[in-house]
Formats: structure tokens, sequence, C-alpha cells
């Protein structure tokens, strides 16, 4: 046996030990799983599940071989709201010194989604009747997207799309 599955089974071992000595509490552990959930109190945390910047070396596979840059990036949210999936998907593109986005919103029905700044600022644009949406000119810095769905406030994770 090698010094690290030693190193393993001792961890295993004082780990059941303090299981039966010392447990956790059950109320402790409930307790902890209700702070989490205040995190976001005000409103609903679509989290982000994809982003075509992290799979870089799959998308440059399909590409030429010539070491060209990467098209538009994509990026995918999802949510549960009142046991309703919510997800919004987003490509975005920069030409010119100008980046755009544009969206999916499933389910979809027309609203208005907002493109958050960290300096506050929102910028609102329609969705139409099957969930699509554009924004003519992202703002460089961290941003994210806010929806009101259900009633509830969701917004995504902050991304930075340009630097």
């Amino acid at each position: 046996m090698t010094s690290a599955a030693r190193g393993d089974t001792l961890l295993s071992e004082l780990g059941g030990l303090l299981d039966r000595l010392d447990p956790v509490p059950p109320e402790l552990i409930e307790q902890g799983r209700q702070i989490f959930c205040w995190r976001s109190i005000d409103a609903e945390l679509a989290e982000l599940s994809f982003d075509s910047l992290l799979d870089q070396d799959l998308a440059l596979a399909v590409r030429s071989g010539d070491g060209s840059v990467l098209g538009p990036r994509m990026l995918g949210f999802g949510a549960v709201v009142d046991g309703e999936d919510l997800s919004i998907e987003v490509e975005v593109s920069a030409t010119e010194g100008q980046c755009t986005m544009i969206g999916q919103l499933e389910p979809a029905g027309a609203t208005t989604i907002g493109l958050q700044s960290r300096d506050g600022g929102v910028i609102e644009v329609p969705v139409d009747d099957v969930g699509r949406f554009s924004v003519g000119s992202v703002p460089s810095g961290p941003v994210r997207l806010r929806i009101e769905h259900g009633g509830r406030l969701v917004q995504t994770t902050w991304v930075s799309y340009i630097s």
C-alpha cells in the first residue's frame, strides 16, 4: 500500500470516528442550508451552465488549423423558479470594436430583459413571443441579465463578455 493510500485510509477512519463521537447536529445542517438560500433573497439566481470559452480546445478542434480567433461566445444560464425550469442562452459577438448579443429565453413569452452593468445602469430590450432578444451594444466589464419571470426577479451570475 502506498503512503498516499494509507493517508486516505487514515483520513477516512478519522472521519468515521468523528461522525460517531461528535456528529454534526441535523438542525445545524438545516440551518446551513437555509443560510445558503438567503444569499439571494431578493432574486432567483440563474447560474452559468455553459461557456464556450471553457471549451476552447473543443472549439479549436472544429475550426480551421490556421489559429484563427474563435467566433462568437456562447453562454447558457439556468434556474428553477417555483418548480419551472428557466433557461437563457446568449451569443455574444464583437465586430469593429462593438459587442452585440442575441439571445433566447425559454419558456418563451413576450416580456423585457435587462442587461445590468456594475455601475447600476440597465439596458432594457424586448423579448418577442418566441423568446428571442438582442442587445445592440454590450458594455465592457461585468454585466448580468435580469428578467421578471413568474412574478420573481431572476438574474444571471456576473460575466465579462468583453474586456
